[in-house]
């Protein structure tokens, strides 16, 4: 038997319907997924930005923290050119105990010192003092310098003055004669006595 279609185009209109809830069903994906990539992209955006911050926050504390090793370098800089200068000066520290010694041992006993300049060069010194006659004066020089027959620090010494005094002790009044005299210290056996 024949079939008649009382609706003539509710088939087009059920294909249209379905065509157009694929097109709904195609336009919510492609959006989803758009938004999907926007949200995506925008929380990577905010992890770049606030990463970024914390990089620039972390180069500033760097930063920071380079000022304050400079400024301990120049004082690890400054401490270790102080340490060279005091080994240095204690490389050439003279030792004065062994070149008083020296002048205790060699000066002859009518000869009393009164006085003693070393200054800051310590290749010489200055020796002030009393003996009761001149013989006495080239006495001393000839025993604090060094000689054949005996050892001092001192190479050589020279008067640089003389004069006549009178000494007053205990109500006698005795001539006797002040003398300067410049020492050489040898610097030779000096660094030996040093080095002991």
């Amino acid at each position: 038997m024949a079939s008649i279609n009382l609706a003539p185009g509710t088939e087009y209109i059920i294909a249209a319907r379905k065509r157009r809830q694929r097109l709904y069903i195609i336009s919510i994906c492609i959006v989803a997924i758009f938004g999907i990539g926007f949200g995506v992209l925008f929380f990577m955006g905010q992890s770049l930005t606030s990463q970024n911050e914390a990089l620039k926050k972390s180069i500033q504390e760097a930063d920071a923290n380079i000022q304050a090793s400079q400024a301990d370098a120049l004082r690890v800089s400054l401490f270790e050119k102080r340490l060279t200068q005091t080994k240095t000066l204690l490389d050439n520290h003279v030792k004065w105990d062994q070149v008083f010694a020296d002048i205790e041992r060699l000066l002859p006993p009518s000869a009393v010192l009164t006085g003693m300049d070393a200054g800051t060069d310590s290749s010489t010194i200055t020796v002030e003092g009393v003996t009761p006659d001149i013989d006495a004066v080239a006495q001393t020089i000839a025993s604090l310098s060094a000689g054949q027959n005996h050892s001092s620090f001192f190479s050589n010494g020279t008067v640089k003055e003389v004069t006549k005094g009178d000494q007053n002790a205990s109500d006698q009044s005795k001539t006797g004669y002040n003398f300067i005299i410049t020492l050489t210290i040898d610097p030779a056996k000096l660094q030996a006595a040093s080095a002991q």
